[in-house]
This record gives structure tokens, C-alpha cells and sequence, in this order.
């Protein structure tokens, strides 16, 4: 009797354990319901670690690197050492760069751009006018088509303000001739060149050619140069994003 009390309390444990995964296991919330119903911790977690955006970090001493899509590959083309000047870096026990990797050509990104500015100037409150004015401004960004083009956005955040200004220096001073052997697009057998650069602030964009073609079960690759900055060496960025997990109606969208 107590046998059978102990093998039907397993089995029901098992149900409910089942039955609260399911929503897990579902549909993620973007192939759920329209961008106007996100929530503005879904806006971020599009923009910050979705199957089109990933951010990595990296460390002065070790490199601590996150992301949900494919594992970021990052190898040394410098030494690390320790810092030769006495800024900031020296002051941080654990100083770090992040950067967070979007493709803004893709809809989704998009969609969550614009409803994150919806969620920050609270659309929710405003008039029919006023929605009417935004949502039009709306419309026409999503408008825009990338059929012959792919545009990665890049922003970095570091903990140590002189890393900032550095990174601010780097990037500002780079330019499509100085970056066209080092920056590529990896999609399966083709390796896309740089077409295009720009930077403003803490972010720059780069844009590629589209693919001629691609397989779901390929992956895409975004490769660049991070520069030396006092404590965090040089080193490569390959960061990989799973075609299978962009599909969007059956279809890699990027």
C-alpha cells in the first residue's frame, strides 16, 4: 500500500513538473504575439539575448564571455600584461568591456526599437492623435527593406571611465579602408567583406552584402578586431548565431 502511495505521488510530481514546462518549451513570446504587446522585459531581452542580438564580456585577466546563441571564440593577438599608466584600470579590481551585438536589418531587432521607444515615451498614455502620429513614424522604419544588405549594430559599456574614452577614440578613428581586413560577416562556405562603417557615440554598425544563399542549419558569423585597451588585450571576436533559431514563417531572417 505504501509502495503504491509513494509510486502515485512520484507520478503526479511528474505531471506538474511536465506541465509547468510546457510554456517554457513553447513558442517564444515573439512568435506569439505582435511587438505591441511586448513587455518591456521582452523588448530587452530581444535587444540583449535573443537568437539576433548576444552580449559578450571580456576581462583584463581572464575572459568572461556570455551570450545564448553559439559560443563566442575569442583568441589573444596581443599580450595582456598589466597597465602602463596609472588611469582608472589600475584602480578596478575586475575591469571589463562588454559588447552587445545586434542585427539591426533584421525585423524583430527592429520591432523591439520601436517599442522600446514606445515603452520609454509611454505610448500607453497618449492620445488617439498622438498614437497616430507615432505609429505612422513606426510604420515607415519598419518599412525599410534589406535585400541586398546586412546591418550589424555594435554598442560597448565598460565599468572603468577611461576605458570608455578609449574605446570612444578607437572606434571614432576607424574607417571602412582601415577596417576591410578585419572585419567579416562568416556565412557558411562564403566570407562577406566589410561595404560599410559608421560610429557615433558608443556604437558602431557595420554592413555587409547579404548571402547569396544559406542553409537553417548554417550559422552566421560576425568577426572584428578588439583593440588593446590598458588591462584587456587585443584579441579576435568571432561571435556565431544559429540560422535555426532566426526562423521567422519557416525562413532565417537577419
Amino acid at each position: 500500500m505504501l509502495m503504491a502511495r509513494s509510486v502515485f505521488y512520484r507520478l503526479v510530481v511528474s505531471v506538474l513538473l511536465v506541465s509547468l514546462a510546457v510554456p517554457a518549451l513553447g513558442a517564444d513570446f515573439w512568435a506569439k504575439k505582435p511587438y505591441q504587446q511586448w513587455s518591456k522585459e521582452e523588448t530587452g531581452r530581444m535587444l540583449e539575448e535573443s537568437p539576433w542580438a548576444t552580449t559578450l564580456s571580456l576581462g583584463g585577466v581572464e575572459d568572461v564571455l556570455t551570450g545564448s546563441n553559439a559560443p563566442t571564440t575569442s583568441s589573444s593577438q596581443g599580450h595582456r600584461g598589466t597597465s602602463s599608466s596609472q588611469g582608472y584600470g589600475e584602480m578596478e579590481t575586475n575591469p571589463t568591456i562588454s559588447y552587445n551585438l545586434q542585427f539591426r536589418s533584421a525585423e524583430p531587432i527592429r520591432e523591439a526599437m520601436v517599442r522600446s521607444s514606445e515603452l520609454n515615451s509611454h505610448y500607453d498614455a497618449m492620445s488617439a492623435e498622438q498614437k497616430t502620429a507615432v505609429d505612422a513614424n513606426a510604420a515607415k522604419f519598419l518599412a525599410v527593406k534589406f535585400a541586398d544588405r546586412v546591418v550589424v549594430s555594435v554598442t560597448f559599456k565598460t565599468n572603468v571611465q577611461d576605458y570608455e574614452s578609449q574605446l570612444r577614440t578607437y572606434w571614432g578613428q576607424r574607417s571602412l579602408p582601415t577596417l576591410s581586413m578585419s572585419v567579416f560577416l562568416d556565412a557558411g562556405k562564403e566570407r562577406l567583406s566589410l561595404m560599410d562603417y559608421s560610429f557615433e557615440e558608443d556604437t558602431f554598425q557595420f554592413v555587409f552584402p547579404r548571402p547569396k544563399k544559406v542553409s537553417p542549419d548554417e550559422k552566421l558569423g560576425v568577426e572584428f578586431i578588439h583593440p588593446k585597451i590598458d588591462r584587456i588585450g587585443q584579441r579576435r571576436i568571432l561571435q556565431e548565431f544559429s540560422l535555426k533559431k532566426m526562423l521567422v514563417n519557416g525562413e532565417p531572417v537577419f
